[in-house]
């Protein structure tokens, strides 16, 4: 990682353009670090952020900022979530930004703190803030990457721009910025809305390896072969910015009722989404049928159940390869009756 990095959002760009194309060909393996990375909402249950906006209680966010000071050296958490927060916090509350800005000693902190203060489009209040305090490199490097206010930030094919937006909802109760984070979904073709929705469910359940225990690791690499991510990175990391997406804000959605009510509402109001939405939520269900048969079958040669479990492994791989939700369905025909799925 290039000095002065800090695992910012600026030093994702800057190891992007220096990976030498390193980067794809280990990206299948990336994915899952990805995902632990870009997907706030865990990490929001331990602690007041994900609710902030409700009654700003006191304390939280000096709380949250002692959480960064005491970060190992070196840690790989990404903070975009909390650069979001505080860029709407600093545009909002100009007396809270100076209390926070003044009072930081951490080093890692003040990084953070001046990437939201460019993101938070105050870019003069920037320079000042890294002169005083020595982070005049870094702030060349933002003037040179530009990172996107967060007032027009749009996610397309960067994850970490989930967790800005994210993180902004938090501070503000916001839902516009919820509804700019899904609005990536309308711009994206059936296979890779499907996809992601697809990424996303074995998220949920499975964690980020996207890999029941017992197992073959076996969807991040079809990912990464089906996205072309050794010649097409953007288009990979598209699917990525879609999944994680589409699990965090499902997360959210079960204690946020803004996060709920726009999420739904965005799906039921698009009749392409919709279907698709309702194709994996038929087609998770028939593989988690699946491991649940698989489980109870022994593969004895030449008997039914041996032509069962064949079947239902062909159609539990079918779904973890990303193929087509007809293709896992005609597998199990006459094995049993899971709901077929309408995509």
């Amino acid at each position: 990682m290039p000095p002065n990095c800090h695992g910012l959002q600026l030093c994702w760009d800057i190891n992007d353009r220096h990976s030498g194309g390193a980067l794809p060909k280990i990206l299948y393996v990336a994915i899952a670090v990805l995902l632990i990375q870009c997907c706030p909402a865990a990490a929001a249950n331990q602690d007041c952020m994900s609710d902030y906006y409700r009654n700003k209680p006191p304390g939280c966010i000096d709380n949250m900022l002692q959480q960064l000071r005491q970060l190992p050296p070196g840690s790989k958490a990404d903070p975009s979530t909390m650069i979001g927060f505080l860029a709407w916090l600093f545009r909002a509350s100009p007396v809270e930004k100076q209390r926070i800005l003044n009072d930081e000693s951490s080093d890692y902190v003040r990084s953070v703190d001046l990437v939201a203060l460019y993101r938070a489009d105050l870019p003069d209040e920037a320079r000042k803030f890294a002169d005083k305090y020595h982070l005049s490199a870094m702030f060349q490097k933002l003037e040179t990457t530009r990172p996107a206010p967060l007032a027009t930030v749009k996610p397309t094919s960067a994850p970490t721009d989930n967790d800005l937006l994210i993180g902004a909802y938090m501070a503000s109760g916001d839902t516009t910025l919820i509804q700019r984070i899904l609005q990536n979904f309308s711009s994206a073709d059936d296979g890779m809305v499907s996809d992601a929705m697809r990424m996303g469910y074995m998220n949920s359940k499975f964690g980020p390896n996207l890999t029941p225990t017992g197992r073959d690791n076996v969807m991040a690499p079809a990912a990464c072969a089906k996205y072309q991510c050794k010649t097409d990175l953007a288009r990979m990391l598209r699917v990525l910015t879609l999944s994680s997406a589409f699990w965090a804000l499902q997360s959210l959605a079960q204690r946020d009722d803004g996060v709920n009510t726009t999420f739904n509402g965005f799906f039921a109001g698009d009749p392409r989404l919709k279907n698709l939405l309702i194709g994996e939520q038929a087609a998770f269900g028939n593989y988690l049928t699946t491991l649940v048969t698989l489980a109870a079958l022994k593969p004895n040669p030449g008997s039914e159940a041996s032509t069962a479990y064949t079947s239902m492994s062909k159609a539990a791989l079918a779904y973890e390869n990303l193929e087509p939700s007809q293709t896992m369905f005609g597998h199990i025909q006459g094995v049993g009756k899971p709901a077929q799925s309408a995509n």
